[in-house]
C-alpha cells in the first residue's frame, strides 16, 4: 500500500492530467446526455398529451353528434308522429292498435343502434307501450324504476340524459335483468298533473363502443360523468372503487374552472394520465384514462438507448484522454529526470512533478535574486545612509566622508549642491484612497520623472526622507562652472510631467546653495521652510527659500476682534455672516509668517470648540469635535483655502447640532402646551399669556414656537378644538346651543353663534337640524 501511495504522490501531475481529462469527458457526456434525454422525454410526453387531447376531442364530437341527432330525431317523433300521439293520448285500444303501436316503436328502435328500448306511458288508459312488443299496465310494467321516476316529477333536476341501471322484472320470471342505459324522457303534463311520456333508453355499452372506435390500442379508456359526479358511461377493464383517491379524482375534475386539462391520478392501484374536456351543452365531462406506465414505454426505451450511447462516448473519451496524456506528459517527464538530482535528496520526502519543478526553478530564481539584491543593497543602502547623515548634519570625519562620496560617485570637495523638496499635494486624501504600496509606486514614478529630466544637466541623488516628500540633491559643480543654475525651470518641468502622467500635483521648494559639504544641512532646512509656505501660495506652486526671505511680512497681531465676532455669529447661527467673518480672518492672518499663521489658526480652533461645547452637549458620534482631534485635522490641509472651507463646514456642523437639540426641546415644550389646551379648552379665560406663564417663556416666543411646530397659531388651534367639540355636543346631546357654547369655553353666546357660523358655515341650530335629517335619511 505504501508503494502505491508513494507512486501516486510521485506521479501526482500524471494522475491530475488523467483525472482532468476523465472529469471533463464525464461532465461533457453527462450534460449532453441529460439535455438530449430531457428533450426527447419532453417531446414524447407532449406527443402523448396531444394524442390524448385529439382522442378526447374526437370522442366528445362523436358523442355530441350522436346524442344531439338522436335527441332531435326522437323529439320530432314525439311531437309529430301519429302513432306516438295515439299511444300517448288514446283511451281505448283494440288488440290490433296495440300491436301496431308496439310494432312501430320496435321499428323506431331499429333505426338507431344506440337505442336500447322505447316506452310510451299513457296515464289516460293506464298502460305502457314498449318497443319490446310487450303490453302492460303502468303498475305491472317491467321497468319499475322508470315508472317511479316519472311519478316523482323531478325530471328537470336530473337533466336531459339520465344515466341509470335499468332493472327489468319480467312476468313469470324470478330473475331481474339489468342494463346500463341513458334515459331521455319526452313528457306532456296532463290536467291531473300526471305525465304522459315517451322514454328513450340509450345503451351505454353501444355509446362507449361508438365514441372509442378508432382509438388505437387498448391503453386508452373512456368514461363520461355529469356535473354531479354521476357516471354516464363506465369504462371497461378499470376497477373504480369509491375510495379516497376516486373521490379526489372526481372532485378535481368537477370543481375545475378550466374547459379542459391534464393530470396524473392513481385509481385502483394503477397510475393513469387523465385528460378531460367539459361539454357545456351536454352538461357532461368526457374523460380519457391512459395507462401511464404503458405510455412511458417509449420514453424508457429511448432512455436506455441514450444511456448506451453515453457509455460508448465515455469509453471513447477514456481512450482519447490516455493518448493526449501521453503526448503532454512525456516532455515533462524528460525535464523532471534532468532536475531530480538537484531538487531531491535521500533525506527529504518524495516530491511530485509540479513541486519538484517548482522547487528547482525557485532555487535558481532565488539564487539570481539574492545575488542581484546583495549587490544592489550593499551599494544603495550605503549611499542612502551617507546622504541621510550629510543632510541631517551627523557626519563624522570629513576626510572619510569625502572618500565615501567619491566611492559612491556623489561629488568632490569643490562641488556645490542645492537641496530641493518635492511635497505631494493632498496627501491626506490620497492616503485614504490608496494603500502604502500604491503610494510607494507613485513616489517611485515621481523619482523616475525627476531623474530623467534633471540628468540632462545635473547629477541628481534622491532621498526619501518623509512620508509625503522626496529630497532632491542637485550637484551643480564648482563655483566657476555656471552662473545661471536654471533649477526653477527644471522643477517646473518636473511638476508639469507629474501632473500630465500621474494625474496628481507636487509642490516644489528650493533651498539655498551649499558651498561646502556642511552647508547641505542648511540647504535642506531652507527647502523645508520654503515648502511650508504652500499653505499661502497654494498647491502645485514653486517656492524658493530666497523668495520667502525677501517677501514682505506683517508684524504678528492676533485678530481678536474678528474672533469675537465669529463666536457671536456662531452662537446666533448666522451662517452667511459666519462665512464672511471666516474669510476676513483668513485674509487677516495671510501676511503672517508660517508659524504665526498656524498659531492663529490653532487659537481660533480652540476658542471655537470651547464655544461649541457651551452651546450644546456632544453625543458619541461627535467625539471627533474634541480639540486634539480638530488640531490633527487642521494640520492635514495644504492651503489656507482648504482650511477655510474645512473650518466653515465645522461651524455649520456645530450649529446643526445646536439646532437639533433646540428643536427637540421646542417639540417637548409645544407638546406640553397642546396637552394643556386639550385638557382646559372649556376655560373661557384660557389664553397665550396663561400658557406662557405655564412654561416660563414669553408670550411672543410661545406664539412663534407653536406656529413653527404646529403650522397654525395658538388661537387657530384653540378655535378648531372648541368648534370640533361643539359639533360633537350638538349631535350627541340635546343641550341648547347657548349651553353648548358655555361647555366649550365661550361665555358670550352671541360671539359663539357668529364664530360657529363663520367656522362651520351655518348656525349651531341649523347644523344640528341638518345633520339629524341626514342621519334619519340614512336610517
Amino acid at each position: 500500500m505504501k508503494t502505491i501511495m508513494s507512486f501516486i504522490r510521485k506521479k501526482n501531475m500524471l494522475f491530475k492530467i488523467i483525472l482532468s481529462y476523465a472529469l471533463i469527458g464525464f461532465l461533457f457526456m453527462t450534460v449532453f446526455s441529460y439535455a438530449i434525454l430531457q428533450r426527447v422525454s419532453s417531446n414524447l410526453k407532449s406527443e402523448i398529451n396531444e394524442t390524448s387531447t385529439r382522442m378526447i376531442d374526437q370522442s366528445y364530437n362523436t358523442a355530441d353528434i350522436l346524442l344531439t341527432s338522436t335527441f332531435n330525431y326522437y323529439s320530432q317523433l314525439f311531437l309529430k308522429n301519429e302513432f306516438i300521439s295515439s299511444a300517448l293520448n288514446g283511451k281505448d285500444f283494440s288488440s290490433g292498435e296495440i300491436y301496431s303501436i308496439n310494432t312501430q316503436l320496435s321499428n323506431f328502435k331499429q333505426t338507431n343502434p344506440l337505442v336500447s328500448s322505447i316506452y310510451v306511458y299513457n296515464h289516460n288508459a293506464g298502460i305502457v307501450f314498449s318497443s319490446a312488443l310487450t303490453f302492460s299496465t303502468i303498475e305491472d310494467f317491467v321497468d319499475k324504476d322508470m315508472t317511479e321516476m316519472l311519478r316523482r316529477k323531478n325530471l328537470n333536476e336530473q337533466g336531459i340524459f339520465i344515466p341509470r341501471v335499468a332493472k327489468l322484472a319480467f312476468p313469470n320470471s324470478s330473475s331481474i335483468e339489468t342494463q346500463n342505459v341513458i334515459s331521455v324522457i319526452y313528457s306532456n303534463m296532463r290536467a291531473d298533473g300526471r305525465l304522459d311520456s315517451m322514454v328513450l333508453n340509450l345503451d351505454q355499452a353501444v355509446l362507449q363502443e361508438l365514441i372509442m372506435k378508432g382509438s388505437g390500442d387498448g391503453s386508452h379508456k373512456m368514461m363520461i360523468i355529469n356535473d354531479q359526479g354521476l357516471i354516464i358511461s363506465r369504462p371497461d377493464g378499470i376497477n373504480l372503487k369509491e375510495d379516497d383517491s376516486y373521490r379526489i379524482f372526481m372532485k378535481t375534475i368537477i370543481d375545475s374552472n378550466d374547459k379542459r386539462g391534464h393530470m396524473l391520478s392513481t385509481l385502483g392501484g394503477t397510475t393513469y394520465m387523465v385528460s378531460y374536456v367539459k361539454a357545456d351543452r351536454l352538461g357532461w365531462n368526457f374523460i380519457i384514462l391512459s395507462n401511464y406506465e404503458e405510455l412511458l414505454d417509449k420514453v424508457k426505451a429511448m432512455q436506455s438507448f441514450i444511456l448506451g450511447i453515453t457509455l460508448l462516448g465515455l469509453a471513447a473519451m477514456a481512450i482519447t484522454s490516455a493518448f493526449f496524456t501521453k503526448i503532454i506528459y512525456i516532455p515533462i517527464y524528460q525535464l523532471i529526470k534532468k532536475t531530480i538530482t538537484a531538487a531531491e535528496t535521500k533525506d527529504k520526502p518524495i516530491l511530485n512533478e509540479y513541486d519538484l519543478l517548482n522547487k528547482s526553478f525557485s532555487l535558481l530564481e532565488n539564487k539570481v535574486n539574492t545575488l542581484q539584491t546583495d549587490i544592489k543593497q550593499s551599494v544603495s543602502a550605503s549611499k542612502q545612509s551617507l546622504l541621510r547623515s550629510i543632510l541631517h548634519g551627523t557626519i563624522g570625519n570629513k576626510t572619510e566622508t569625502y572618500k565615501a562620496m567619491k566611492k559612491h560617485e556623489l561629488g568632490t570637495e569643490s562641488d556645490r549642491y542645492v537641496v530641493c523638496v518635492l511635497k505631494i499635494d493632498n496627501f491626506y486624501k490620497m492616503s485614504e484612497k490608496y494603500d502604502m504600496v500604491d503610494i510607494s509606486l507613485l513616489k517611485f514614478a515621481i523619482e523616475n520623472i525627476s531623474r530623467e529630466i534633471v540628468s540632462r544637466r545635473y547629477k541628481l541623488e534622491i532621498l526619501e526622507d518623509g512620508h509625503d516628500s522626496l529630497d532632491l540633491i542637485f550637484n551643480i559643480g564648482p563655483q566657476d562652472e555656471q552662473n545661471d543654475l536654471g533649477i526653477e525651470d527644471i522643477l517646473a518641468e518636473i511638476q508639469l510631467n507629474v501632473e500630465k502622467f500621474l494625474k496628481m500635483t507636487v509642490t516644489a521648494s528650493i533651498g539655498p546653495v551649499a558651498e561646502k559639504l556642511e552647508d547641505m544641512k542648511i540647504s535642506r532646512l531652507g527647502a523645508y521652510q520654503a515648502v511650508h509656505f504652500r499653505l499661502v501660495y497654494g498647491t502645485n506652486s514653486l517656492i524658493s527659500y530666497d523668495d520667502i526671505l525677501s517677501a514682505e511680512t506683517k508684524d504678528y497681531q492676533y485678530p481678536a476682534q474678528l474672533e469675537k465676532q465669529i463666536m457671536i455669529s456662531l452662537k446666533a447661527g448666522e451662517v452667511e455672516r459666519l462665512q464672511e467673518l471666516s474669510s476676513e480672518f483668513i485674509a487677516a492672518i495671510h501676511p503672517f509668517k508660517y508659524d504665526e499663521i498656524i498659531l492663529s489658526l490653532l487659537q481660533l480652533l480652540v476658542m471655537t470648540i470651547r464655544t461649541a461645547k457651551g452651546m450644546s452637549s456632544f453625543d458619541r458620534e461627535d467625539a471627533d469635535l474634541e480639540i486634539h482631534t480638530c488640531q490633527q485635522e487642521l494640520t492635514r490641509w495644504d492651503t489656507l483655502e482648504q482650511i477655510e472651507s474645512w473650518y466653515f463646514s465645522l461651524c455649520e456642523r456645530i450649529i446643526a447640532i445646536r439646532d437639533k437639540e433646540s428643536r427637540s426641546k421646542n417639540s417637548k415644550t409645544i407638546e406640553k402646551v397642546v396637552e394643556y389646551i386639550n385638557e382646559h379648552y372649556t376655560d373661557p379665560n384660557l389664553s397665550v399669556d396663561m400658557l406662557s406663564n405655564l412654561i416660563g417663556l414669553t408670550a411672543s416666543y410661545v406664539r412663534k414656537l407653536f406656529k413653527d411646530e404646529m403650522g397654525k397659531s395658538v388661537a387657530e388651534y384653540m378655535a378648531e378644538l372648541r368648534f370640533h367639540k361643539a359639533q360633537e355636543l350638538l349631535l350627541k346631546t340635546d343641550h341648547p346651543a347657548k349651553k353648548v357654547g358655555e361647555m366649550v369655553g365661550f361665555d358670550n353666546t352671541s360671539y359663539f353663534y357668529v364664530s360657529f357660523k363663520k367656522h362651520v358655515g351655518m348656525t349651531p341650530d341649523h347644523f344640528r337640524r341638518e345633520n339629524k335629517l341626514v342621519s334619519m335619511s340614512n336610517d
